[in-house]
């Protein structure tokens, strides 16, 4: 091997005489094309240093077994062997606009939850030993067991109502925490203005990943905005500490 293309990217190596003529019968050369016998140093064209050749071992055709030369851009978002089409042209890395949630004032909305099921594991574990003991009363007093599955279901409906009353919100610009079923409270912090962001996990729950992500503009105050029993506190405050710095969490 002792042929080097000029400025082709597909065959950046050296190649010999019985390639070259196979990537021309392929038409992923052409004859014109130049190319440099790095013993002489000289410059030929590829139709000259096959000109007169038989056509080569079945050796080299199959070292040189690959697709037709197609030429693309660095910055293509298809591979080089496959076809181009109008598909693959939209198919970017872009989130889909429709997929995207804005607050009404049209701020984009990167963190949207509510306080983790699990939150409320002691309630939930109430509410299933009273289902439970419904079952059981089922066969002995259906009074009783009536009364078990009703304070059962007003216990889960509880956690229910509680979980999705309050919401936790993290966009463009700032920090927010919104609760209450009847009357609907509020506290923010601009993302400007964070100063301190403190995650604790603690005991079983900080075990199955529930934490406590807290919020306040300055060390010395007390927490404005506090997310409870959330999961993956860490990667809320990763996502928190990216807008800081002016980094969309889509964007890293």
């Amino acid at each position: 091997m002792r042929y080097l293309i000029y400025n082709h990217p597909a065959f950046p190596g050296l190649l010999s005489k019985e390639e070259l003529y196979l990537l021309v019968e392929r038409s992923s050369l052409a004859r014109g094309d130049l190319c440099t016998d790095t013993l002489t140093g000289r410059d030929h064209t590829v139709g000259e240093v096959i000109s007169g050749m038989r056509p080569p071992r079945t050796s080299s055709a199959a070292r040189m077994d690959r697709p037709a030369y197609q030429e693309f851009r660095a910055d293509s978002l298809h591979d080089a062997g496959e076809p181009f089409t109008e598909e693959m042209e939209e198919d970017t890395d872009e989130p889909d606009e429709e997929s995207l949630s804005y607050t009404e004032n049209g701020e984009l909305i990167h963190y949207f939850a509510h306080p983790a099921w699990l939150h409320y594991a002691k309630a939930l574990f109430l509410s299933l030993l009273l289902f439970i003991a419904a079952a059981m009363l089922l066969t002995m007093d259906a009074n009783y067991a009536l009364l078990c599955a009703a304070i059962g279901a007003a216990t889960f409906s509880g956690i229910v109502i509680a979980r999705h009353s309050c919401d936790y919100i993290v966009t463009d610009d700032r920090v927010e925490v919104i609760w209450g079923l009847l009357g609907r409270n509020s506290n923010e912090v601009r993302i400007c203005d964070i100063r301190s962001i403190d995650v604790r996990e603690c005991g079983l729950r900080g075990l199955i990943g529930i934490g406590t992500l807290d919020v306040s503009s300055a060390a010395n105050v007390d927490i404005e905005v506090r997310f409870q029993g959330i999961r993956r506190a860490h990667e809320v405050k990763q996502i928190i500490r990216q807008l800081q710095r002016g980094i969309g969490p889509e964007e890293d």
